[in-house]
C-alpha cells in the first residue's frame, strides 16, 4: 500500500486545464494593454502614495495567470507551456521596468514616498502571502466557476507595484530601492509558482514520480529565498524592539520628553550610526539642540549601540468648545445701570 495516495485526474480534465492555461499564459495585445495599464495605474499611485490607486492597479495585473501556468509547466515538464510562460513573463517584466522607469524620470522630482519604500525591505511574510496566494490561485484554475475569485488573489500578492517600484528605483538611481523591490517581486514569482505545483500535485494533475524533478527545482528557489528574507525579517523584528525600547526611554527616562506626547519613533539600522528618528508634540514647550543631543548620549548608553538622534517636532494646541463663550464683563463706572429702567422693563 502506498504510504502516500495521491488522487489522479482524468486525462479530459488535464488537458482542459492546460489548453486554458495556455491561453492565459500566451503574450498577447490584450495581455500588454491590461499591463501597461496597471503599470502606469501603479506607478503614479506610488507617487501618490495612494493605497487605494494602487489596489486599483492589481485589479487589472494580468501576471497572476501566467505564473500558474509556469506552476503546472514545471510540474508536468510540459515544455510548450513552459516556453510560452517564460517569454510572457520576460516580456511582462520588461516591459512593467521600462514603463515605471520612463515615468520616474519624468517624475524624478518627486520623494520617495512610504508607498515605494515599503516595498523595498521584503521579509519572510512576504514570502508566506506569496505562498497562500499562489496556492489559491492554482485552485481556482482548477475550479472555471472560481475564476471570479483572482481579482481578490491578484490583490493580495501585488506582482506590478514591486516591479514598479524596480522601475522607480533605476530612475532615481537608488541601488537599494531597486535590489529590494526586485527581491519583493522575485519572491513573489518563487512563492506562487511553488505553492500553485504544490496544489497541482495535490489535486492530482500529475503523478509524483513524474513531479519530482520541477518541484525539486521550485523548492530550490523557495529555499534559496529565505536566507536573505530571514535576514530581512531579523532586522525588522530588531527594529521594532529597539523602536519599542526608544519610546519608553524617552517616556519614562528622560526629563526632558516627561510629560510629552511622543507620536512616532521609526529606527533604521542599516546605516550606521543608526538613524533614531522621533516625532513628538509640543505646543509653547521648546527643546534646544542640547538636549537632543543628551537624550541622544542617553540612548547609546542604555541601547550599548551608536545612534543619530533627530527629532521632529509637530507644533499643538489644544481647544476647547467652552473657548467659544467668552463671559460677558460690563464696566459699571462706564456704564452705569439705569435700575428705573430696569424695574420698568421687568414689568
Amino acid at each position: 500500500m502506498p504510504i502516500l495516495a495521491l488522487p489522479h485526474v482524468d486525462q479530459a480534465e488535464l488537458i482542459g486545464l492546460q489548453e486554458r492555461l495556455e491561453a492565459f499564459s500566451k503574450i498577447s495585445k490584450e495581455f500588454l494593454v491590461l499591463l501597461a495599464g496597471s503599470t502606469v495605474i501603479a506607478t503614479l499611485g506610488l507617487f501618490q502614495n495612494s493605497p487605494a490607486v494602487i489596489i486599483g492597479a492589481m485589479i487589472i495585473a494580468p501576471l497572476m495567470r501566467p505564473l500558474v501556468g509556469l506552476s503546472l509547466a514545471t510540474l508536468t515538464a510540459d515544455l510548450r507551456l513552459l516556453s510560452n510562460v517564460l517569454i510572457t513573463l520576460a516580456c511582462g517584466t520588461a516591459a512593467g521596468i521600462a514603463i515605471s522607469f520612463s515615468l520616474a524620470l519624468f517624475l524624478h522630482y518627486l520623494e520617495l514616498t512610504p508607498e515605494i519604500l515599503g516595498r523595498t525591505h521584503p521579509t519572510l511574510l512576504d514570502l508566506g502571502v506569496a505562498i497562500f496566494a499562489g496556492a489559491i490561485g492554482a485552485y481556482c484554475q482548477t475550479k472555471v466557476k472560481l475564476a471570479d475569485s483572482m481579482a481578490g488573489v491578484a490583490i493580495a500578492v501585488a506582482l506590478v507595484p514591486p516591479l514598479s517600484v524596480v522601475g522607480i528605483g533605476l530612475a532615481f538611481g537608488n541601488f537599494n530601492v531597486w535590489t529590494g523591490a526586485g527581491l519583493l517581486y522575485l519572491t513573489n514569482l518563487v512563492g506562487i509558482a511553488f505553492a500553485g505545483s504544490l496544489v497541482f500535485l495535490i489535486k492530482g494533475y500529475t503523478p509524483l514520480n513524474r513531479a519530482g524533478k520541477g518541484l525539486a527545482i521550485s523548492s530550490l528557489m523557495a529555499l534559496l529565498l529565505i536566507v536573505p528574507l530571514a535576514f530581512s525579517m531579523r532586522e525588522l523584528i530588531l527594529e521594532n524592539q529597539i523602536s519599542t525600547t526608544v519610546k519608553s526611554l524617552l517616556r519614562d527616562k528622560t526629563q526632558t520628553f516627561h510629560g510629552i506626547q511622543v507620536r512616532e519613533v521609526t529606527v533604521q539600522r542599516f546605516k550606521s550610526p543608526m538613524n533614531v528618528n522621533a516625532t513628538v508634540l509640543l505646543d509653547d514647550h521648546k527643546i534646544t539642540s542640547k538636549q537632543v543631543k543628551l537624550v541622544q548620549d542617553f540612548l547609546v548608553k542604555e541601547v550599548g549601540l551608536p545612534i543619530n538622534f533627530k527629532l521632529r517636532i509637530i507644533p499643538s494646541t489644544e481647544l476647547s468648545g467652552m473657548d467659544a463663550i467668552a463671559p460677558i464683563e460690563i464696566d459699571i463706572h462706564k456704564h452705569p445701570l439705569n435700575f428705573d429702567r430696569i424695574n420698568i422693563l421687568s414689568q
